[in-house]
């Protein structure tokens, strides 16, 4: 992916605006918008989008909706009442179309964003994300969204495995609790590099 041999030792050092996607992970009404830690999210998101557009980094969306209930399997509806409302899960939960999918207001995706609709918490599977962000010649993710511990983590572990640097914003990254949140960023800690908003658009001021 990278076309330099050199190894990076800090976030800065892979924030090229111009290879740099944001991803903005799953701000919808039924995911984001369940967490307690909305609120102190939002203006950070907003932060963060205006920095990426000032400095040239390409904004990416992710978008879940769940496949029809009729056509669902045993792990996937396993998977979806584990993670939402369990037994009382209604048929309708994240369906296409519905209030669950669309974006929290105030979020909704500008015309020049990437959309990437998905199925399950990876950005990469079964998607052409991978595909996308190479034509464009991204190199680097940076993380920001709900659930730190759900599809982030499966997104960061899949983007460094098809060969990204990973960079996740912690001040821009939450759970649905915070005990979630903490043990998902202890484990991704080692493998990423973590940095806050500030220092995100900072590094993007530097190059662009």
């Amino acid at each position: 992916m990278t076309e330099t041999t050199e190894v990076p030792r800090t976030a800065a050092d892979v924030l090229d605006p111009a290879r740099t996607a944001l991803v903005l992970w799953d701000l919808q009404n039924g995911l984001a918008g369940q967490s307690p830690a909305l609120p102190g999210l939002t203006g950070v998101w907003k932060t963060l989008m205006a920095g990426a557009r000032e400095h040239g980094a390409l904004i990416v969306r992710s978008r879940h909706a769940a496949p029809r209930p009729d056509l669902m399997d045993a792990v996937q509806r396993w998977r979806i009442g584990r993670r939402t409302h369990g037994e009382n899960r209604p048929e309708h939960y994240m369906q296409p179309g519905g209030h669950d999918t669309a974006f929290l207001p105030g979020f909704e995706p500008e015309p020049d964003e990437l959309v990437i609709d998905k199925a399950v918490p990876s950005l990469f599977h079964d998607t052409q994300a991978d595909s996308r962000l190479r034509a464009k010649g991204i190199r680097t993710v940076v993380l920001a969204g709900v659930a730190t511990d759900i599809g982030i983590d499966f997104t960061a572990r899949h983007a460094l495995a098809l060969g990204y640097f990973v960079v996740l914003a912690e001040d821009a990254c939450a759970s649905y609790t915070p005990a979630a949140h903490e043990h998902a960023m202890a484990i991704l800690r080692p493998a990423t590099f973590v940095s806050t908003s500030e220092e995100i658009i900072k590094a993007w001021a530097g190059r662009s």
